[in-house]
């Protein structure tokens, strides 16, 4: 079998090969979702190699689990949620490590936009960083669905799996949140209009 062939397959027929000894398709999963879950993990955890790290250690948790997966959710999801908690148990755990504000880690990411006029990047790197300080100022429910739904595109029924709720709930959350995020922005989008 070709490592081109098991790039193709669908995740219920990687689980399924995995389940029955194909350890190749463990590796092929991963190679599917590592960079989204890994971008999950430095959403929480803020730190690249805090963010490797957690994500290592919840690819063990979902290896060992996998063999008793049993495709109630989508595979995204149920690997989304175990990256979710493992990064929120690793800022529980050090809570001095994750110091750093959305509005921090900024200054790190890099610009990849066309600079054509000053005053319209100062203004969009200033809306970004009202933007990130507001989410940082969400209570992590709400961050929670915010970034899931905002971010990730997921679907309220992939949300509700992942934080382990109703739909309905999801749906309170994330109003909540929006609502929260309007009232912070509405000065700022008033006056850049």
């Amino acid at each position: 079998m070709t490592s081109s062939s098991a790039d193709d397959r669908p995740d219920a027929e990687l689980v399924a090969a995995f389940q029955h000894g194909d350890e190749q398709a463990f590796t092929t999963i991963v190679e599917r979702y590592k960079h989204r879950l890994l971008r999950l993990a430095l959403s929480v955890v803020r730190n690249d190699d805090d963010a490797l790290d957690v994500l290592q250690d919840a690819l063990v948790k979902a290896y060992h689990g996998l063999r008793a997966f049993r495709q109630s959710s989508t595979l995204y999801t149920w690997l989304y949620r175990i990256v979710m908690n493992h990064a929120i148990d690793y800022v529980r755990r050090r809570p001095q490590v994750v110091i750093e504000s959305t509005s921090e880690l900024l200054h790190d990411l890099p610009d990849t936009t066309p600079s054509v006029r000053p005053d319209r990047e100062l203004m969009n790197a200033e809306l970004r960083e009202r933007i990130f300080a507001a989410v940082d100022k969400l209570p992590p429910k709400h961050r929670q669905v915010i970034i899931l739904r905002e971010l990730e595109g997921m679907s309220y029924k992939d949300i509700a799996a992942v934080v382990g709720c109703s739909e309905g709930t999801v749906m309170s959350r994330l109003f909540y949140a929006r609502e929260r995020l309007r009232q912070a922005l509405e000065p700022y989008l008033k006056y850049g209009q």
